[in-house]
């Protein structure tokens, strides 16, 4: 049998009932990226209607402060309820917290409400994870976490234009309440077709306190990191990355000892498969957002683009991150370290010539650049998840699931502050100066090296400490 045929096929992802799983994973997903994608196009119309302009970022920040920590309590949530409670109760808040953002009367209740909503979106994601660890084996993990960045591209497209054509029509109440009743859709599935149990199920025992003293801290630490983007002035903004530093060390250094962990052992180790994996991937999303958030600021500044055509443009990389995932997710045996070792390599080369060309006329070198740098994170992303989840411990595959969503979300989140430190620094005081921009872009994008390098220097000990030379996969399920 080749290696390529070790690997299950796209199609057994729809056969039986696992073609629901997997409708309920892609499409719950798809929602939770939408909620995130679509805020962005219909504020304005929000500010316009209900006003608290000075609120603007709120809405956004909140939503990723909730959905950090939401994805973080998934084990903690399905460990009192079960996989089909836990599931069901996240999707059943989801759609609330959506009806209360199409009902807000005001900025401060939209705002609350996007907290709420944004909770109930991280632990619908965290918990498509980890029904993605219990429900495939790993014949088609890759198969499935494939199909979820595509999931991801096409909500990067669908996102804007939902939200674009409600703003067009000045409803912007529409763009929640079109989503409700797909959430409550899902939430049925969930309640019927969800197992009671699953086979990754931590045995039973005495029933934990809530870890809540843990999440407020991480979530104090997250609202830290989003709070950096209305202050003014970088060193605000390095005082408030320092205590999100520190928050966030504390909660998983409180975690570490805890009977009900939020996250797995050993989950900052450098030694450890598993720390060593959430470090690539907070790593790469680190870099993944600094570049992407500076991008249509380049498009727009410093080449003349529309904006139009700039959402094309910039949903390179996460395409390239589409192709590379399908084109690899078959990949098995010795391919599979070829894929684990060559794509962090394609994507830092395809980020040094990104930065080198980013200033140059023309834009077909630097798109293509973008492109490769997302393809490289592809190839090797679902092997790196699809293993570790394989190699979780007993015990800890839900918290071990939550944590590639929780932890690359942080990633993200500082990615993001940290760009607008040095965005500022290197002299980003007029967003309309060419030369202010260049100067900006050309200094986040050479920041940008160093933990993408790290990610690569990672991925190394990764394959040494977790992938033997001959690495069996799991029988197929029956």
């Amino acid at each position: 049998m080749t290696d390529d045929a070790e690997k299950g096929s796209f199609r057994e992802l729809f056969e039986g009932t696992r073609g629901l799983y997997s409708a309920l994973i892609i499409g719950s997903l798809a929602l939770h990226a939408t909620q995130i994608l679509v805020i962005a196009i219909i504020m304005p119309t929000i500010v316009a209607d209900v006003g608290g302009a000075v609120f603007y970022t709120w809405a956004a920040m909140l939503y990723t402060i909730g959905s950090i920590v939401g994805a973080s309590s998934t084990g903690a949530v399905w460990a009192r309820l079960g996989p089909r409670n836990g599931y069901t109760l996240a999707a059943v808040t989801f759609a609330l917290g959506t009806i209360a953002c199409a009902l807000a009367p005001s900025m401060i209740a939209l705002v609350a409400a996007r907290g709420v909503q944004g909770w109930a979106g991280g632990l619908v994601s965290g918990g498509a994870t980890a029904l993605i660890t219990s429900l495939y084996d790993a014949r088609l993990r890759t198969r499935i976490l494939a199909l979820s960045q595509a999931t991801f591209t096409c909500c990067h497209l669908s996102g804007p234009i939902v939200g674009g054509l409600f703003a067009a029509i000045h409803w912007w109440r529409g763009s929640f309440w079109l989503m409700v009743p797909l959430m409550l859709a899902f939430a049925a599935i969930a309640r019927f077709k969800i197992p009671e149990a699953l086979d990754t199920d931590p045995q039973r025992g005495r029933m934990q306190p809530f870890p809540l003293t843990r999440l407020l801290t991480l979530a104090l630490g997250v609202f830290c990191i989003a709070a950096t983007g209305p202050v003014e002035g970088a060193a605000a903004r390095a005082v408030l990355i320092a205590a999100a530093v520190l928050l966030v060390g504390i909660a998983f250094r409180l975690d570490r000892d805890a009977g009900n962990k939020l996250f797995p052992a050993h989950a900052v180790s450098l030694t450890a498969p598993i720390g060593l994996a959430l470090w690539i991937l907070s790593l790469h999303a680190m870099t993944q957002t600094s570049v992407t958030l500076f991008l249509p600021l380049l498009l727009q500044v410093v080449h003349g683009v529309s904006p139009l055509f700039v959402n094309f443009v910039t949903i390179t990389i996460s395409f390239g991150w589409t192709v590379g995932s399908f084109g690899a997710s078959g990949w098995s045996g010795g391919r599979e370290r070829i894929a684990l070792w060559s794509g962090p390599l394609i994507a830092f080369a395809a980020l040094v010539c990104l930065t080198s060309v980013a200033l140059l006329p023309g834009l077909a070198m630097l798109t293509l650049c973008a492109f490769t740098m997302g393809t490289g994170i592809g190839i090797y992303n679902v092997h790196l998840v699809a293993r570790t989840m394989e190699g979780a411990g007993p015990g800890e595959q839900r918290t071990t699931a939550a944590a590639l969503t929780s932890v690359r979300s942080l990633g993200t989140a500082f990615g993001a502050a940290i760009a607008g430190v040095i965005a500022h620094a290197a002299g980003l005081t007029d967003a309309a100066d060419p030369v202010s921009v260049g100067r900006a872009v050309s200094a986040v994008y050479g920041f940008c090296w160093i933990p993408l390098a790290l990610a690569v220097l990672f991925m190394f000990r990764f394959i040494r400490v977790a992938v033997p030379r001959v690495a069996p996969l799991a029988a197929p399920a029956d």
